[in-house]
């Protein structure tokens, strides 16, 4: 899953700085995520489900799936945590050095156990979720190695991400140590703070862009890569998400695309959307279209609440885009039909869904373009 921070705002803003793989610490609790996906068995009665295990994946979680998410960007990251000396802890070691993440600085705790959850589903239905692993705050003695890891590499990378699940890692002492050191050598800083209690769940986000500033940040909304974006689908389907794809042109954004869109984000839980490129729309529509450009229509469709993701493509159709991604839905407008939609062959190969929406009468771009051409209301 994406992490609550707006990194391909800092990713964007990087670039625009000329740094193309940006060194960067990632510190907080490192969580091993399990998941078990099975069937159940109705031949015996029993009072609890019975679940027989056909599948499993041990990814990242925490403070690591950030590390992983920054890596897909391109960045060099570098690992701070502290783990157990278990098998969730060389498991997750290992992957993380699979992927190319630095984990020299990562501490191993004989005492502490890595912290671990795995969650049972059948089907896309999860059953439970069990927890385990130490959620106490480290020893001084751990807390001291820890400040001492962070004080060695934070001169040579330009930005820090600090992940505290309230485990136990992200200790006081280790944050007035990064404030002393943001101080002396001001990085991008952003710090995610997610604290649970009995009765809520509150998650706080601070982002401080101290030495980084980008002319043209669009949103977090905003995806510009497509291997960017199958990783965050690969983490919503992982999760049990529902993912709902459409396209368009949203050149003049009206009542009938915003009630098209919160129906097509109600078919599913992630609603993505392509949208058309500047040079694509004016080989569809015409030289004098569109009348909005690109970064201005995708500013205002991230400010739809329905919205979850947005990519521009290139080409007249997003087949490509929908053959990487293989959404759940692919909706598209009452004016299609399968046999008139060029994306039904790509939908129907990998088993996906097609969904046609009816539009809201006499709301188009074309209708609102011809009145202000007329000078009519």
């Amino acid at each position: 899953m994406k992490p609550d921070l707006e990194m391909s705002e800092v990713w964007s803003a990087f670039l625009a700085k000329g740094i193309a793989h940006p060194q960067v610490i990632v510190v907080g609790d490192a969580i091993l995520d399990c998941y078990l996906q099975g069937e159940t068995k109705s031949r015996f009665e029993s009072p609890m489900p019975i679940v027989t295990v056909n599948d499993r994946k041990q990814i990242p979680g925490g403070a690591a799936d950030t590390a992983f998410y920054l890596k897909s960007l391109g960045c060099q990251v570098i690992f701070l945590s502290v783990i157990g000396e278990d098998w969730e802890g060389h498991l997750l070691r290992q992957t993380l050095e699979e992927s190319g993440i630095t984990t020299s600085y990562l501490l191993t705790h004989t005492v502490r156990q890595t912290l671990s959850r795995q969650r049972v589903m059948v089907g896309s239905q999860f059953l439970v979720r069990t927890d385990s692993g130490s959620t106490d705050a480290i020893d001084s003695c751990t807390e001291q190695a820890l400040i001492n890891q962070l004080k060695n590499c934070f001169a040579q990378c330009q930005a820090v991400i600090v992940c505290d699940y309230g485990y136990g890692i992200v200790t006081q002492r280790l944050k007035d140590t990064l404030a002393q050191l943001q101080h002396s050598f001001p990085h991008v800083l952003i710090i995610y703070e997610k604290i649970i209690n009995e009765k809520s769940t509150e998650v706080k986000a601070q982002k401080a862009l101290s030495s980084v500033h980008s002319p043209f940040l669009f949103s977090n909304k905003h995806i510009s890569d497509s291997d960017e974006l199958l990783a965050l689908v690969n983490s919503h389907s992982i999760a049990g998400r529902k993912i709902v794809f459409t396209n368009g042109c949203f050149d003049i954004l009206h009542a009938g695309h915003v009630s098209y869109l919160q129906r097509a984000k109600a078919l599913g839980d992630i609603l993505i959307i392509g949208v058309n490129s500047d040079d694509s729309i004016r080989r569809l529509k015409g030289p004098t279209r569109p009348i909005n450009a690109l970064e201005d229509r995708i500013q205002v469709l991230a400010a739809l609440d329905c919205v979850d993701y947005l990519i521009a493509f290139e080409e007249d159709s997003p087949s490509n885009l929908i053959r990487k991604l293989c959404p759940d839905i692919y909706v598209k407008g009452g004016d299609y039909t399968k046999e008139t939609l060029p994306e039904t062959p790509v939908v129907e190969e990998y088993g996906g869904v097609i969904e046609f929406l009816p539009f809201v009468e006499n709301r188009s771009t074309t209708k609102i373009i011809k009145r202000i051409l007329q000078g009519k209301n």
